[in-house]
């Protein structure tokens, strides 16, 4: 794509909408690999009450879909500002994550 064409995409804010709203994706895409024939809240009692191990395996599933999407943004299409965003929301994610399952 043309840089002048993605230039209006170079938003922080973008970047935090995508970032929260890949992660969400990304558990529910883990919900069908992982456990399909589970219902999403029999998947996200799994998630809140199962052993760090278990929901370190969820949290990187769900952390991948913004991995790629960073991959795109900074390193093919060059917009640093949304990839900005997404790295923030990905960092807050993960400590909180970490944090709330330790």
């Amino acid at each position: 794509m043309s840089l002048n064409r993605l230039s209006k995409y170079n938003n922080i804010w973008l970047g935090i909408a995508i970032g929260l709203t890949l992660p969400v994706l990304g558990f529910f895409l883990s919900r069908e690999i992982k456990l399909p024939a589970a219902t999403v809240s029999e998947y996200w009692s799994i998630f809140t009450n199962s052993t760090f191990e278990v929901n370190k395996d969820i949290i990187v599933f769900s952390l991948l879909p913004n991995m790629a999407f960073f991959y795109l943004l900074f390193f093919q299409w060059k917009i640093d500002e949304t990839a900005k965003g997404l790295v923030i929301v990905t960092l807050i994610l993960g400590g909180l994550s970490f944090l709330l399952t330790s």
